[in-house]
């Protein structure tokens, strides 16, 4: 005698979280590559199976298959995106795609605990944090080229050397940062001394009046 297995209501099925991870979505054309995606995702059909989303190959789909009839976006998948937005190689998100989206600012004080494996933790938070401050006050720059602790970690693999960071790693990209400017020296003469929390030189342009008589 076969024994009867149990019957689940379908509305009583515990539906667990499912996560889609996109890591630099604005290295495409994200419309684009979205496709039928780009409607299935709206507010509008997310989670409707009313409101079904067919794709220009949807006579391929037999009949007898559970798409047959179009597709929807489940309200338990959960899609998450990073990006960043002053990458000069890319293009900006467009404001169709924008408004499917909630959008988070993650700044480098909200992810400087990744930081706390380091030996010299601390000195790399303050270090970081100075450089950002004066990154965030320089006119042309601000808060959005601030540089986050994935350049830091990297002191934990020369040595917790900061000279050799500056040169080798945050240096550079601070000119490239600086590529176009006007007194690009001076601004990251500044940046070095936030980085170093060494004093400024300061100088005068007023000579002392010799008289020659």
């Amino acid at each position: 005698m076969k024994q009867k297995m149990p019957v689940v209501e379908a509305n009583k099925v515990e539906r667990k979280p499912f996560v889609f991870i996109i890591d630099e979505i604005n290295r495409g054309e994200a419309s684009k590559i979205f496709g039928e995606l780009f409607f299935a995702i709206d507010p509008g059909y997310r989670g409707k199976k009313d409101n079904l989303v067919q794709t220009q190959y949807q006579n391929l789909v037999p009949e007898t298959d559970v798409f047959a009839k179009g597709f929807y976006v489940p309200e338990n998948v959960y899609i998450l995106a990073t990006m960043n937005d002053i990458d000069r190689s890319v293009e900006s998100m467009d404001f169709a795609m924008r408004r499917r989206f909630t959008w988070k600012e993650v700044t480098p004080a909200d992810t400087e605990a990744m930081l706390d494996t380091l030996p010299c933790a601390s000195e790399a938070k303050a270090t970081m944090s100075r450089l950002n401050k004066a990154i965030a006050e320089t006119d042309g720059l601000g808060a959005a080229y601030q540089i986050g602790p994935s350049y830091f970690l990297k002191l934990g693999n020369n040595g917790g050397n900061f000279d050799k960071l500056w040169e080798m790693n945050i240096e550079p990209l601070l000119k490239e940062y600086l590529r176009g400017f006007r007194k690009t020296s001076e601004i990251l003469d500044k940046f070095k001394v936030a980085y170093f929390e060494t004093k400024e030189e300061t100088t005068t342009d007023n000579e002392e009046l010799i008289d020659e008589d």
